[in-house]
């Protein structure tokens, strides 16, 4: 082999050598979460705080019935639930007003209005403030689904934590092919700069919630400056959640099974411009750090599919020679290793899971979704929810030119 060879060899060899480590880190990181089901102990203190469950909704037509009868069907004795509707065009409003004809606990707030310099969602969750009177308040998304003991479970792991803020990763309903390949990475991809262990430590200033699912003190909500403290942000929910650990307040995140599931996005368009939106917010709308999330991939992963095409092409060719066969066998092994960690990464996140033999598909579309999330940070511009918003290039915060577009129907808001 010739010197070249060799080096290409070795390089080749340390990036392989990385993934055993990657292996025992992702098992010991899984093995230390916190999961919380149905066995999970249950709220039962007497007088339990009233609870004002908060259910933002843009054109929900879709999810909304399946998720406010959810809502009404939490054993939790003491809750009201407020449907925001929040601009839509489709018939969010009338199947909300529905349910607060049968159910006196659910009322329902219009907005016509979205105000310069705030995202959708915030300034919903804003103008919900007034209207409620819990003790606490439950942030939920519109594509969120609730098993009747989970808001019990949730006040529970809260009291017992002594938790201002409790949140979670609820499982995820992924029913077509892309959702399946696609929303395990993604959301590790995420979950890589949040390690919950971090998160739940309280002498860690990092700070992380799923706006999906956010119960928080009313107390502490209020004086972490509310989502108006937040109103640029199209990742609030992180923002809140450092807002409230800066504050000295502990916070909480776990994982659930059985308890709450969440269907984030319904095809391939929807999963990109979602989880690129994502991105592009929670690492803080830096270029430079989404730039080196982007080179993870292709440098540990790309690069067995790259050495285990070359490898076949020289045999091929009739260049069987040592570097080949070496450069085979390396790209066998490193696909092996990359088939065991994603296949531990598939089924945590859902369970029984089959997709795990098209990691490198989805290694692409991840590639393709931090592109996008880049190209945010250049040009500032961010459409989201049927909403165009322009940053500004200096600090990345919103600009005034916010601009409602024809509805854009792409599934939930994580």
């Amino acid at each position: 082999m010739t010197g070249a060879q060799i080096t290409i060899l070795s390089i080749y060899a340390v990036i392989v050598a990385i993934w055993p480590i990657r292996l025992l880190v992702i098992e010991v990181v899984l093995r230390r979460q916190r999961v919380l089901s149905n066995n999970s102990p249950r709220f039962e203190q007497p007088d339990p705080p009233l609870v004002s469950a908060i259910v933002p909704a843009k054109d929900e037509e879709v999810n909304l019935p399946d998720c406010l009868t959810s809502v009404c069907h939490l054993t939790y004795p003491n809750l009201e639930i407020l449907v925001v509707d929040d601009r839509s065009t489709d018939r969010t409003a009338e199947i909300a007003r529905g349910f607060a004809e049968r159910d006196p606990r659910v009322r329902v707030l219009s907005i016509e209005h979205l105000p310069p310099g705030w995202t959708g969602k915030t300034h919903a969750l804003d103008q919900a403030l007034g209207h409620t009177r819990g003790q606490w308040l439950l942030f939920l998304d519109a594509d969120t689904l609730h098993a009747p003991e989970s808001l019990s479970v949730l006040m529970e792991y809260g009291r017992s934590e002594g938790a201002s803020l409790v949140s979670l990763l609820p499982e995820l309903n992924c029913q077509t092919f892309w959702e399946r390949v696609v929303q395990p990475p993604a959301a590790i991809t995420l979950m890589q700069s949040f390690p919950l262990h971090v998160v739940n430590n309280d002498r860690s200033s990092l700070a992380f919630a799923n706006g999906q699912y956010i119960l928080i003190k009313r107390s502490a909500y209020e004086a972490a400056g509310g989502h108006r403290a937040v109103r640029e942000r199209f990742v609030e929910d992180i923002g809140i959640a450092e807002k409230v650990k800066s504050l000295g307040l502990p916070i909480r995140v776990a994982l659930v099974r059985g308890l709450v599931s969440c269907r984030m996005y319904s095809s391939f368009g929807q999963l990109v411009r979602g989880w690129s939106r994502i991105l592009y917010d929670a690492l803080g709308r830096k270029t430079w750090r989404l730039v080196l999330k982007l080179l993870d991939p292709i440098i540990f992963c790309q690069s067995g599919h790259v050495a285990l095409a070359a490898a076949l092409i020289l045999m091929a060719l009739g260049h069987a020679g040592p570097f080949a066969i070496w450069l085979l066998i390396l790209a066998l092994v490193h696909h092996g290793l990359m088939f065991l960690l994603f296949l531990r990464v598939y089924t945590f996140s859902v369970p029984g899971s089959r997709s795990t033999p098209w990691f490198p598909l989805a290694n692409l579309v991840v590639d393709l979704i931090l592109v996008r999330a880049i190209t945010m940070c250049l040009t500032g511009n961010v459409t989201w929810r049927g909403t165009a918003y322009q940053s500004s290039g200096v600090d990345g915060q919103l600009d005034t030119r916010n601009q409602e577009l024809a509805t854009d129907r792409t599934g939930g808001t994580p």
